[in-house]
Parts: C-alpha cells; structure tokens; sequence
C-alpha cells in the first residue's frame, strides 16, 4: 500500500478566479505535490483529475518574477501558459485534491484492517468528507484492489467462525447488514463453505446449546434462529458424529 501524504493541507483555499502554481513536484506515478503562489502546498492523485491534463501540471517558469503581487502578477498570464489555471480548471484541480484526501483517510483504515466499502464510507462521512469524494476515491481503491467487498467478506466469515456457529442462512443476513451485495455474498459462502460444511458447524452448535437445558424443540428453534438448514439440523440432532 502506498505512503499516505499529509492530507491536512489538501484544503488549500485557491482564489475563484485561478491559480498559480510555483512548484509541481510528482513525489510518485501520478501523485503531484503542488505549490500553489498562495496558500500551502498540497497533494493530488493526476486520475481524480477531469478537466486538467497531468502534463500541465507544470510551475510557472521562473516563478512570478519581482513582482510577486497574486493581483498584478495574474495580469502577465493567459489560458494555456504554463502553471496558470482557470477558474474552470482550479476548481478542478482542488476537486482531485480533496479526492486524494478522502483516498488517504480510507487508506489509514484499510492499513489497519479489511473493509467493506459501505463500511468504510461511514467512518469517511463521520469525518466530514464529502461524500462525492468518498465516492470517487473508494471507486479508485476498488479498481486497484485496496479495496474489495468480497475480501473482506471472506475475512469477516473466517474470524466470524471462530467464535460462532452459524449456518449460510444467517451469514448471509449478516453480510447483508454489513452492505455486502447477494452476489459478492454468494461468492464468499461459496467459499467458505467448500472448506468447511455447514452440518459440521451444526453440530458443533448443538454441542454448545447441549449445555443449557434445552428441550429438543427449542434446540431445533435455535438453530433455525442460528441460520441452519433442516437438512444440517437433522443430521446434527440426529447424532451423526455428535458424540
């Protein structure tokens, strides 16, 4: 996973009428840090970029001269030099930048742990990141794979085994609080359960709910309620390898 940038100073405020960059360094592939004549510096990914080719992001050569006045020095440039931008293509500019900030923040979570993408979104908002940001962000992390539905799925399913007995039933509904699509879903299931059969796991809950006196129509509500098939239920009250 890349380095993420200090993204505290991506809210850099640019005039309305444009900006003037004096420093444009690309610290890696597609990733700019730009100095701007006013304000501090900041970072922005060239993809989040709509209207501004990545090639013009270039500083004004030889900066403002002596004559480093932001009002006076914008009368010496015109639409196509090098390092001045539009008001059109600044607010472009500082859109791909705020993008590059939600990328960072969602980048500081999935370093710590898988997420789902609906998931991720809420701690983002939470922070007050616009949500068309978050978007576009969350879009460019899924098409490179930091993030992945069905990978945190499957992660989710294997730490939920742990300590759980569940059957397809109810994982599925759980993935599904969780914002995880029927397809992904049916997909991390799939896998799950070609590793490990859900009549086994029943058997494994009838074991644990042996412990409390249950009748065996409670035992048989429970795991029902626990999300097991009547096929699982049987065999495992059944007793087949329930010894």
């Amino acid at each position: 996973m890349e380095h993420a940038e200090d993204s505290s100073s991506a809210s850099a405020k640019f005039t309305l009428t444009h900006l003037l960059l004096l420093g444009a360094e690309q610290v890696r592939s597609g990733v700019y840090k730009l100095t701007p004549d006013s304000g501090p510096a900041f970072f922005l990914r060239a993809h989040y970029l709509s209207l501004v080719a990545e090639e013009s992001l270039v500083a004004i050569d030889g900066g403002l001269g002596t004559n480093d006045s932001l009002f006076n020095a914008s009368q010496k440039f015109k639409k196509g030099d090098k390092g001045f931008f539009t008001e059109e293509e600044s607010v472009d500019i500082l859109n791909a930048a705020l993008i590059y900030s939600a990328e960072n923040a969602a980048m500081t979570y999935l370093g710590r742990a898988e997420h789902c993408r609906a998931g991720l979104k809420q701690k983002l908002l939470k922070k007050n990141i616009a949500a068309n940001a978050i978007d576009s962000a969350l879009d460019y992390l899924e098409s490179v794979g930091y993030l992945s539905d069905l990978r945190f799925a499957q992660v989710w399913l294997s730490s939920r085994y742990i300590d759980h007995a569940e059957g397809r039933i109810k994982l599925s509904g759980e993935l599904a609080k969780r914002g995880i699509n029927r397809q992904v879903a049916k997909a991390a299931l799939d896998d799950f359960f070609s590793r490990r059969s859900e009549e086994e796991i029943c058997k494994r809950a009838v074991k644990k709910l042996s412990k409390s006196t249950y009748s065996k129509e409670k035992l048989i509500a429970s795991l029902r309620r626990l999300g097991f098939s009547s096929k699982s239920i049987k065999e495992a009250i059944n007793g087949k390898g329930n010894s």
